[in-house]
Parts: C-alpha cells; structure tokens; sequence
C-alpha cells in the first residue's frame, strides 16, 4: 500500500485492556447466552450501506517511477514535477460514479509530504525563524489551484461522500518518520524543525482540511497517529467532524479518537476473512463489546500500485469482480484505488474497466429475481421464499438488520430443487443444503457451484437474539 506501520495494524476491535479514551463500547446483553451484542452507531450504518467507494491517488508522487516516498526517507521531489495539463476531479467523480461508488476519499498529503491544497500553515523551524509551508499546490508550477477545493465541489455534484487521507506519521519534507524528526543530518529540501512543531504543523493542517470544506464522510489515518498527537486530533475531531467515520482512528490498546471507527482488513488484495463478523483484521470475536465495520482497501493496477504507473497493467475484470464477492460480498467496504495520470484525468483503460466492474454488478444484483415470489420469516430466525413454479438461481445475498448489534451466528441456506417444469412433482421433494456460513451482518452473497431450478429456499440460523432480516433475495447471474 501507500505506507503501512505497526501503530495501527489492527483498531480498538482488539483491545483487551482498560481503555485510554473517552470512548466507551455500547452494547447489550443477549437473552439467550447472555454474551455481549455490539452496538453501531448511526454513522457507521449509514457508511456499511454505501457499501463501495474510491481511495484517489494523485499528488507528486504521480509523477515519480516508484510509487510514493514510502520506505525512502530522504526523497522530496522537486515541486517542479507537479504540473499537470487538466485537473479534472469532475472526470475522476464520473469514473467513481461508473464503479457505483458512493464515497471518495481524497489523499490530501502523502508520505512525500507535498500538500494538493494551498496550505497557510506557519511554523518555527530550528534557527527560530517563522516560515511557511512551502511545499503545496500554491508553490508549484499550477499554483492559483486547489485540488482539494475541486474535489469537493465535483463530490457533491455526484452525490458522492468525500473524505480526506492525511498521513500523520510521515512526512519526508519535514523530515518525520513513524511520527519523529529523525535526528543527524537533513537531505535537500528537508526543512529542520522539532517534533513538538510537526505535531503542531499536523494539528494546524488537519483543522485546515476539517475546518474548511465542509461535512465529511471518512477521514483516513494511514498508520494511524502518535501518542502525542492523539488528544489534539480527537478534540479537533469532536469539534469539526464528529459524523465522520474513522479508518484507523483506534489504537490496539483501546486508544480511539471517534466513537465511530473503522478497521483495516488485515490485507491489501481485496479479499475478507470468508467469516466476517468480528473486530478484527483475521475475521474477528463476535461477542466483543465493540461494533467496528471492515474496509477492504485495494488498487485496480497490479503489484500493489497505487499512485498512476506508466504502462502499469490493470487487473483483469474476472479478478475485479471476485473482489467484489470477496469485500462487499463478505461484509465488508470496498474502498477502490482511483490513480488519476500524470494529465490529471482517468486514462481511457482504468475508466473502461471502473464501469465495466460497475455495469456487472448493476446487472447481476439490482434486480433480484422476485416473479410471484412470497418472502417470509419467524420468530425461529428463518427466513422462506417460494416460487410460483421452477426458477434458475446461482446465488443468494442475505442482509441482516444491524440496528440492535449483529445477532446472527451461522446460517444455512436449503432449496427445493426441481427436475422439471411440473410443480406438482416436486411438492415432497426434500430441502438441499445449497450454501452455508457464519456472519452475515450488513450483506453476504454466496455462489452456488451450480445453477439450480428451485421453488423454495429455506435460510436457517443460530443466534444470540431473535434475527431481524434486511432482506433476502435470490440472484441468476451466468
């Protein structure tokens, strides 16, 4: 990925200690077992249900032949690398809105430390003397734009969330890794200042970003954020942006800057745990107190690229759509790669591919096979559909109603199974199993090996209250 440490590998979903936060767990008791029941907040309902999203990459890091600064502490490219000949954030929305994303989140700064709005932030540096931030958009050949700005405006017209990614813990033109200024000699460009002026500098800039343009829908720490930095952000979060969810606002030790985080998954492929249901990034404890939705983070290129590479192949649309299956498919957000080029727009490739991935599962899943089917479920956590007559289906997706916490702790799914047209032949045939799992939570789409002609499907549960379903619905998508 862009730059990963062991701040945060994992979120609050781990932690077993007493906890560092004003942030307490919200859960309930089930009246079965009498284990823990997590509760979510609105927020990060509300973020489940927008189900995919894009990460956009475009900073001078785009124009660089490695992909970032990461891992090369004494890079800062020449801000005369950043001249792009079209800005089009209007063009990168309608790829993202091809995908079928309904949030973007925008790196604002990377690791290189270059910032794509013009930041008016002033520090000291060890001489002593005030000076600014020098290393933004407002330095640099397209100075007089604001790409943060535009972002914003062209998110809003497409109805899209934004969010911003700011990496807190590095930052090569000041010198910081893992959150310190590292100590002995500064390369060329590197500016000389103390780590209590970094915290400072992230502190001034975070509020620029969180401050100036409006409601935001994630907020991303890549790596998360020091010890020292902590009380700062979540104040500054309280106050600017308490709606927002948090990719890797906690820490392992139960540390948390929002009461509504999100996790990383543990991997950068685009594939969940098969068993999606617990806090944390290998699949997780159902009955912890803390409700932490999953994000699937992954990029459209190969090899892990993540800022736009010259004649970088893409992945393939079968390998794209198993990722599909294997995040959103698997309770969890998929957040997408975005690597606008060196012009500053989406190549031809990456938009053909973005709509084509988008196109498959409008078809496959927007219209659910319904006929003259009756759906109904009971207080024994089932859930029945029946067909008026034999119907194809390869798949079924299951959603759970997660208002009261997730209560659903394995399922199976059955069907009648028809070897002909004649309903009447069919009305003693036995239930098969078709499929099976643990979680289900906001959504699980399981394929079945084989297309089945059925007239009824049969899903049962174990669980740790009475289920509420969302819905259930049945799919045929060769």
């Amino acid at each position: 990925m862009r730059f990963i440490t062991n701040i945060l590998l994992t979120s609050i979903c781990v932690a077993t200690g007493a906890l560092a936060s004003s942030y307490e767990p919200k859960f309930r008791i089930s009246p079965i077992d009498g284990s823990k029941i997590a509760l979510p907040t609105k927020e990060q309902l509300a973020f489940q249900d927008r189900e995919i999203g894009v990460l956009i990459h475009y900073e001078i890091a785009t124009y660089l032949d490695i992909d970032g600064c990461n891992n090369v502490p004494d890079l800062v490219p020449d801000i005369s690398l950043f001249d792009p000949t079209f800005i089009n954030t209007d063009g990168w929305m309608d790829s993202a809105a091809a995908l079928g994303a309904k949030y973007a989140t925008l790196v604002a700064k990377h690791n290189c430390g270059f910032a794509i709005w013009p930041s008016e932030v002033t520090f000291q540096d060890r001489e002593n003397q005030t000076v600014p931030y020098n290393y933004t958009i407002a330095q640099s050949p397209v100075h007089g734009q604001n790409i943060v700005q535009s972002f914003v405006d062209s998110a809003k017209k497409y109805n899209i969330g934004p969010g911003f990614y700011y990496s807190v813990v590095v930052n090569n033109y000041l010198n910081v890794q893992d959150s310190d200024v590292r100590a002995g000699t500064w390369a060329p460009g590197q500016v000389n200042i103390t780590n209590g002026t970094y915290d400072q500098i992230v502190y001034d800039q975070l509020t620029e970003l969180w401050k100036g343009y409006g409601s935001l829908t994630e907020i991303w720490f890549d790596g998360g954020y020091s010890s020292s930095q902590k009380d700062q952000i979540e104040s500054l979060l309280q106050e600017t942006q308490p709606q927002a969810v948090i990719f890797n606002g906690c820490d392992t030790d139960g540390t948390c800057v929002s009461a509504n985080p999100i996790r990383w998954i543990g991997t950068e492929l685009g594939e969940a745990p098969e068993e999606n249901c617990g806090l944390t990034n290998d699949g997780g404890d159902p009955t912890s107190p803390y409700f932490c939705p999953a994000e699937c983070d992954t990029t459209l290129q190969t090899d892990d690229r993540w800022f736009f590479g010259v004649d970088q192949p893409l992945r393939s649309i079968e390998e794209m759509i198993d990722v599909y299956h294997k995040t959103v498919g698997r309770n969890c957000l998929l957040e997408l790669d975005l690597s606008p080029d060196r012009s500053g727009g989406i190549p031809k490739e990456h938009a053909a591919l973005y709509k084509e991935l988008g196109d498959f599962i409008s078809s496959c899943y927007s219209k659910p096979i319904v006929g003259n089917a009756t759906h109904s479920s009971d207080e024994k956590g089932e859930y029945m559909i029946k067909l008026d007559k034999p119907t194809d289906i390869d798949r079924i997706v299951l959603m759970e109603d997660q208002s009261n916490g997730q209560v659903i702790r394995s399922y199976q799914v059955y069907a009648k199974i028809a070897d002909s047209q004649d309903v009447s032949d069919i009305t003693d045939t036995p239930f098969k199993l078709v499929s099976n799992g643990t979680s289900i939570g906001h959504k699980k789409i399981d394929i079945f090996d084989n297309t089945v002609s059925v007239t009824e499907v049969l899903v049962k549960t174990t669980y740790v209250d009475t289920p509420k379903w969302r819905s259930v619905s049945l799919h045929l998508c060769e």
